[in-house]
């Protein structure tokens, strides 16, 4: 770890005396792991820094996919700074847990006067009982082999009064055990004789710690993991203004979606439809596309609203419903509007009461089904340009992002404004940029003096906030007015987790610099630790919501939890080669491929894929890595064929080794197998002159057309855009290409292809 402070005397006296260190760092609360890996033999050496608060480390290991963490592995000493797994495969990739401390129930048990009336007083001096903001706490209360008193969303205090039973002993067993929430220094207890008011037990001082936070570090990991060659399909549902007047930049977007292995549905939405609407139409198309996986929400799609909650601790202000996407993520559960009835709020848009159009569940009824982000840039005067402008250029940086144009440097910065308050929130920065980068690369430094002068592609931030604001960090001007170099970040504090407001503070990154996305991260914390073994932000936002199984301890997995940005963003991304480097030519052996060589360095070769369609799923037709740049395809499908060929790098993060591929480079040709006759059918050949073009082109056949034949111009997702009519005896045709946007198109002429590129 790196600071930009010198060691103060405070400091170091915390250090010498690390138990003090609960009241001030966040760091303290995570293993800070990272992986090297080894081929021959195979092995996983995990490591992490010294930490001198640590008494032990249980170490566990599961499946990448797996629900839940089995048996423990091993057990560490608390001097412990690495751990070498030999029990490994080649291109498997495994998941560790590693924990200081777990979330272990606490449990009292005493020895109380047979026959006695006993008084139990539970209380919390936040006002959040053990559930639900904040955990899915509980206390219980056993005496007898039974539960004498049990509660979990109790607010400030439960009383309960029970008979200690008389089995002729002189005392019974009372067992009082507590599931703490996030904040175990706000709950005490104690037991009271009810005939002299007594205090015969207590959990101690009130304000002091039940339990040892819980103090822990994730890791997925492997060597040399293979490629996804498929993603599913990912339900693209735009706004419609958006939609209409950013066509050619969201052609752009499913054009990139295509090309990193998803399949593309895009949907137009009215900003007008009721939530249940939308929520029909994802519906709809999840029950007709087995492999729906990812939705996508660009622009101001209807904003559900659920609960009763206050994750940001303001009750007083800010209990009621909050924005709740993952409503549209979640599509099998039970969403209600008959029993929250709350207005407390300062904004009417947190009121909820029955039948108003908002959900009455708090945590996300079930798990959900799909990997979800939104991009949603309206109502942010703050910033100059409009909406649609603001949009368009987040999706420009998208694109940027995904080419390999727009990169950062591979380190990680933090600004933690909180420490151990709630539950020391940076602990999501600390526990995920480990496994990204390894501990020595995450620097604590001011957020905005930093990011507007250096790149990072990782940040963290928080601090005491509104709804434009973050204590210690900035506020959403700041955003309008500095260009900042961090491309995923994650930000917390008060109040601007509820985002769908004017000028909030988390949505404003996506319309500055180089953010590309960002979650209010630290009530619950996230899991991002996949991502640095290629795995998309979607598919670690679909964990986090879904770490409800223990998987990821996150706490409540409560409705307001969302991830902006898009959802299919990997990190490390390959450069593709460029848009017009292969080249197709369908011979009577098959089609045969050419490209220029990659001008990325070190690669470990190319992977080429086929499909029938631009949206059909491609098949890889490479069993192993191509090394040279011309492959032929003895076997291409009878008709259209549309190949991508991608560049692969070995690629090394903090966690280990997997191959990464670029988006592909896209083109297609037609395949007639040939007929074996005595009469072979003559192919009237045609040239395009010039080409690339900037407006006309003339189209030459090698004779005169002994029929009139027709002549279509198709765009790069196979949509016809042109149509002409070559009369019979012609033998030059002058097309002309006036109105269509720049772009690569081919002209087809009966059975023939060929690609055309128009300035």
């Amino acid at each position: 770890m790196k600071f930009n402070t010198s060691i103060s005397l405070g400091l170091l006296f915390l250090l010498l005396f690390p138990s003090l260190l609960e009241a001030q760092t966040a760091w303290e609360r995570s293993v800070l792991l990272s992986a090297s890996v080894q081929k021959s033999p195979p092995s996983i050496q995990i490591e992490w820094p010294v930490d001198p608060s640590a008494n032990s480390y249980e170490v566990y290991r599961k499946s990448l996919e797996a629900t839940s963490w089995g048996e423990q592995l091993d057990l560490l000493p608390g001097d412990a700074t690495s751990f070498v797994d030999t029990t490994v495969s080649i291109g498997q990739i495994y998941e560790y847990a590693f924990f200081k401390k777990n979330f272990d129930l606490v449990k009292d048990t005493f020895c109380i006067e047979s026959g006695a009336e006993i008084e139990f007083i539970v209380k919390d001096m936040y006002g959040i009982g053990l559930c639900c903001n904040f955990g899915f706490g509980y206390y219980s209360v056993e005496a007898c082999g039974e539960i004498k008193s049990f509660g979990d969303n109790f607010g400030f205090a439960d009383t309960s009064y029970f008979s200690i039973c008389d089995n002729g002993n002189v005392c019974e067993e009372v067992i009082v055990t507590l599931n703490p929430d996030m904040f175990p220094n706000s709950t005490s207890w104690v037991l009271k004789n009810r005939a002299d008011d007594l205090v015969l037990a207590s959990s101690g001082q009130v304000g002091s710690f039940i339990s040892e936070r819980p103090k822990y570090g994730f890791i997925s990991t492997g060597i040399e993991v293979a490629p996804a060659d498929a993603r599913g399909t990912l339900l693209l549902l735009v706004e419609k203004e958006i939609n209409d007047s950013l066509d050619l930049e969201i052609l752009q977007l499913e054009l990139d979606l295509i090309k990193d292995h998803w399949k593309v549905i895009r949907q137009a939405v009215d900003r007008n439809l009721a939530v249940t609407e939308v929520k029909a139409m994802i519906q709809n198309v999840y029950q007709q596309t087995s492999d729906l996986s990812a939705l996508y929400l660009l622009g101001h799609i209807p904003v559900p609203y659920s609960g009763d909650i206050y994750p940001d601790t303001h009750s007083e202000n800010h209990q009621g419903a909050w924005s709740a996407d993952p409503y549209y993520a979640e599509l099998n559960g039970n969403w209600t509007d008959t029993l929250a009835n709350i207005s407390t709020a300062f904004f009417p848009r947190n009121h909820n009461i029955p039948g108003d159009g908002k959900f009455d569940q708090d945590s996300i009824p079930s798990k959900v089904e799909l990997q979800m982000g939104r991009v949603d840039l309206s109502n942010l005067p703050a910033f100059a340009a409009s909406e649609i402008e603001l949009t368009r250029r987040y999706l420009q940086k998208a694109h940027a992002y995904k080419t390999g144009q727009l990169k950062a440097n591979r380190r990680a910065l933090i600004d933690d404004n909180f420490g151990q308050a709630f539950a020391g929130p940076a602990a999501s920065g600390w526990r995920n940029f480990a496994p990204m980068f390894g501990a020595d690369a995450i620097d604590e430094l001011d957020y905005f003096g930093t990011l507007s002068q250096d790149s990072y592609w990782w940040s963290y931030g928080c601090g005491g906030g509104s709804h434009v604001s973050a204590g210690g960090i900035g506020n959403t001007t700041d955003f309008a007015q500095d260009s900042l170099s961090s491309i995923f970040t994650m930000l917390f504090g008060s109040q601007f987790g509820d985002w769908d407001n004017e000028n909030n503070f988390l949505r404003a990154p996506l319309a500055s610099g180089n953010t590309l996305t960002n979650c209010w991260a630290g009530s619950p914390p996230w899991s991002f630790h996949q991502m640095a073994m290629g795995y998309p932000i979607g598919y670690s936002a679909l964990r986090s919501m879904n770490s409800i199984d223990g998987v990821y301890l996150n706490g409540p997995q409560l409705v307001h939890m969302a991830l902006l940005g898009d959802p299919s963003l990997r990190m490390f991304m390959v450069e593709p080669l460029l848009e017009n480097s292969l080249v197709l030519d369908a011979q009577a052996s098959g089609v045969l491929l050419n490209w220029d060589a990659s001008l990325e360095s070190d690669i470990a070769g190319y992977y080429i894929y086929r499909a029938s369609d631009i949206r059909s799923d491609f098949q890889r037709i490479t069993p192993s890595l191509i090394l040279d740049t011309f492959y032929l395809d003895p076997q291409p499908i009878d008709g259209q064929n549309v190949y991508q060929v991608k560049v692969v790098k070995l690629e090394e993060s903090a966690s280990g080794t997997y191959f990464n591929q670029s988006l592909g480079v896209l083109d297609s040709v037609i395949f007639t197998p040939v007929v074996t006759s005595d009469v072979m059918p003559m192919t009237n050949a045609f040239r395009i002159s010039p080409n690339p073009s900037s407006g006309t082109v003339l189209l030459s056949f090698s004779k005169s057309t002994s029929k009139d034949q027709q002549i279509q111009l198709i765009d790069g997702l196979g949509r016809m855009q042109k149509e002409w009519f070559c009369k019979s005896g012609q033998a030059d045709q002058l097309l002309s290409l006036e109105g269509l946007v720049p772009g690569v198109y081919f002209i087809k002429v009966g059975a023939q292809v060929k690609r055309l590129v128009l300035n």
